[in-house]
């Protein structure tokens, strides 16, 4: 296939490089030191799952729009939409499917408006990896999957054709026909892990086993539940506490992407995670107390990190 991976950084950065791998013509759109990096030494890969290589890899800033995309694998923070919607919309022709592997709501929304909503399939994935440095991404092993599908659960040629050319690469992939409840199940789960972590700047380990905190974990995730269920979302029972277990038994070792990104002083991704869930909240007469203050109060940090970013 032709794939163009919008976003090349630890998740755009780790399928790509395994889609290279097994023999598909991959562009990566990049930027900075990492695009410069990928030019010159190529693409390295440190992966438990995987294992350790290196590609050669096609990156560029823009594309020419001499050639349309088979697949872009959109994944970029959801805050650079807009732009990357403009940055990959040369490569975008009446044949591609976009697949969006970003965390939280909304991005299905905004690239069905771009390029249509029969071309865009909603993905989640769950994968610890992180851009090392430039040139590196480091993927840690655990989970390493995508979980894909049509909205309306649909299983078009076009959504198998991404499933084989993921399976026959290695990559652990999953073609949903409910993929709206996995995409609520995996926000329920990170509301908690990103939300809770960056407000409190403590490890998951910290956050559950400190009454307080646990119990805020607790109402966030039931919040979120609460809000899927009154538009809809046909979650399994008590998926609340499925994730809740899930967190403690990764705790020592899990770090959320945005907890990261916090950290090193850039923009987070708060306002399509708990902002999501206090957003929808409101439209459907669901309280939501804690994912409210959670998003109002990262919001300073968000909007400081996106002025610095747009000066430099």
């Amino acid at each position: 296939m032709n794939i163009i991976v919008m976003g090349s950084g630890a998740v755009g950065g780790y399928f790509g490089a395994v889609l290279v791998r097994a023999g598909h013509k991959v562009t990566f759109i990049a930027r900075g030191d990492h695009l410069e990096t990928m030019r010159v030494r190529g693409l390295q890969v440190e992966s438990v799952t995987s294992g350790s290589f290196t590609i050669d890899a096609n990156a560029v800033p823009v594309l020419d729009g001499l050639q349309k995309a088979d697949l872009v694998l959109f994944c970029v923070k959801g805050y650079d939409n807009e732009k990357a919607i403009t940055t990959v919309e040369p490569g975008v022709g009446p044949n591609t499917t976009i697949l969006t592997l970003q965390n939280g709501l909304g991005s299905g929304d905004q690239l069905a408006g771009a390029f249509g909503k029969d071309n865009v399939l909603l993905g989640a994935t769950y994968i610890d990896a992180v851009k090392k440095v430039a040139g590196v991404v480091s993927e840690h092993g655990g989970d390493c999957n995508i979980i894909f599908g049509a909205e309306n659960g649909v299983r078009t040629q076009k959504a198998v054709n991404v499933h084989n050319a993921f399976k026959d690469a290695g990559i652990d992939a999953t073609l949903s026909e409910t993929v709206t409840v996995d995409l609520w199940s995996k926000l329920i789960y990170i509301c908690a892990l990103s939300g809770m972590t960056c407000i409190t700047k403590g490890t998951m380990a910290e956050v559950l086993e400190t009454p307080e905190t646990l119990e805020m974990s607790w109402q966030v995730m039931r919040e979120a539940e609460a809000v899927g269920r009154a538009i809809g979302i046909a979650f399994e029972d008590d998926i609340v506490g499925s994730k809740m277990a899930i967190l403690h038994a990764e705790k020592q070792e899990i770090v959320s992407s945005m907890r990261t990104d916090l950290d090193r002083g850039n923009p987070l991704e708060v306002h399509v995670l708990n902002g999501a869930v206090a957003r929808m909240g409101r439209e459907v007469g669901v309280p939501t107390p804690v994912n409210s203050f959670i998003a109002n109060s990262l919001t300073i940090h968000h909007n400081r990190a996106m002025v610095d970013r747009c000066m430099v």
